[in-house]
C-alpha cells in the first residue's frame, strides 16, 4: 500500500496535492451516492490562470495534471485535476480532482505580511483502481477546521501515528500552500518558509528552503524558457501517516519545485518539479499555460486530460 501513496504522489507533485489526492481509503458503499456527489468539483476550462503539466519518471510518460487559480479581490479558488498515463495508468488507472476556496485574509503567516490564505473549504477525492476515497474540510471565520468528513481509511487507527491534539489549529490545506508561496514570490520575497498543512488524513509542516534562480533554455517538454526560482522541499511528518517506513519518504532525495512567470505580469507558479529517488527521477514539465487571449502550448488544441 505505500507503493500505491508515493505512485500517486508522483502524479499529482506538480500541484503540490499529491498528499491529498493519494489519501487511501475503502470504496463509498452508502447507497448509490458516489465521492462525486458528496464532493462535487469541476475544473474550468475558461476563465482564471490554467496550467497544464505532463510528468515522466525515469523518461515514462505517467501522469498529466490541469491547475486553474482564479482571483477576484482577496478572494482565491484554486481547482486541480490529474490522472496516471502509460503503465501507472494501466496498473492504476488513478484520476483525481482536489478544489480549495477562500480569501488573502488579514493575519500574519508565512511572512505574508496579513496576505496569508485562509481557506473557506477544501475537497479532494480520487480513485484508484476503481476505488473512490474523498476528504472534504470546511473551515470557520477564523480559518479554524470546523468539520472533516471522508471516506474511511484503509488503515486501523494503530497503524497511523497519532495526530496530537490541537495540531489542526492555524493549518492550511495543500493547495492553500501554492497560494501562500506564490504570494510570497509575487512580494519579492524567496522560498524560505514553513507551512503547517493538514489534508483531511495527515497533519505534517512543509519547509522550503530557497535554492536561487536559474534560467531555462528552451526545450521539446516545456512550454517555459527563462528564469525560475528553486523551492526545495521538505516535510516533517507531525500525525496521520503509516506506522513504520514509507518507500516514497525514506527514498526521495530532493524534491525541487521550479517556480517562474509562464505569463509575463502573471503570477509566479510551478514551471517544473524534480524529485529524486532511489527508484529514479521524477520530471514534471509545464506544457501549457492559458490566460484570457493570452495562450501558450506544447500542443495547440490539445486536451491533456482526454483519454489517449
Amino acid at each position: 500500500m505505500a507503493r500505491r501513496s508515493w505512485m500517486t504522489g508522483c502524479v499529482a507533485a506538480a500541484l503540490l496535492v499529491g498528499a491529498t489526492a493519494g489519501a487511501r481509503g475503502d470504496v463509498d458503499r452508502a447507497g448509490d451516492v458516489t465521492a462525486a456527489d458528496k464532493v462535487p468539483i469541476t475544473v474550468p476550462l475558461e476563465g482564471g490562470l490554467r496550467l497544464e503539466y505532463e510528468g515522466y519518471f525515469g523518461g515514462l510518460h505517467i501522469g498529466s495534471a490541469r491547475a486553474v487559480l482564479e482571483r477576484e479581490g482577496a478572494r482565491y479558488r484554486v481547482s486541480a485535476e490529474a490522472r496516471a498515463r502509460g503503465i501507472l495508468e494501466w496498473f492504476s488507472e488513478y484520476r483525481g480532482e482536489a478544489e480549495t476556496r477562500g480569501a488573502l485574509a488579514a493575519r500574519d503567516a508565512a511572512g505574508l505580511d496579513g496576505r496569508a490564505p485562509k481557506p473557506d473549504i477544501h475537497r479532494n477525492r480520487g480513485e484508484w483502481q476503481g476505488d473512490e476515497r474523498w476528504v472534504a474540510l470546511d473551515y470557520d471565520e477564523a480559518g479554524r477546521v470546523a468539520t472533516r468528513d471522508g471516506s474511511p481509511p484503509e488503515e486501523e487507527e494503530d497503524e497511523l501515528t497519532p495526530i496530537p491534539e490541537g495540531a489542526t489549529t492555524d493549518t492550511i490545506d495543500p493547495i492553500s500552500a501554492i497560494v501562500a508561496l506564490a504570494g510570497i514570490l509575487e512580494n519579492g520575497g524567496t522560498c524560505d518558509t514553513t507551512l503547517k498543512l493538514y489534508d483531511g488524513r495527515r497533519r505534517y509542516d512543509l519547509t522550503v528552503a530557497d535554492g536561487g534562480e536559474k534560467r531555462f533554455a528552451p526545450n521539446d517538454y516545456s512550454i517555459f524558457a527563462g528564469s525560475a526560482r528553486a523551492c526545495a522541499l521538505s516535510i516533517e511528518r507531525i500525525g496521520g501517516f503509516r506506522v513504520g517506513r514509507v518507500e516514497y519518504f525514506t527514498t526521495a532525495r530532493g524534491r525541487t519545485v521550479w517556480v517562474g512567470r509562464p505569463i509575463e505580469a502573471g503570477p509566479p507558479v510551478p514551471v517544473r518539479v524534480e524529485v529524486e529517488t532511489a527508484y529514479g527521477t521524477l520530471v514534471i514539465h509545464l506544457v501549457a499555460a492559458h490566460a484570457g487571449e493570452r495562450r501558450i502550448a506544447l500542443e495547440p488544441g490539445r486536451d491533456v486530460m482526454a483519454d489517449e
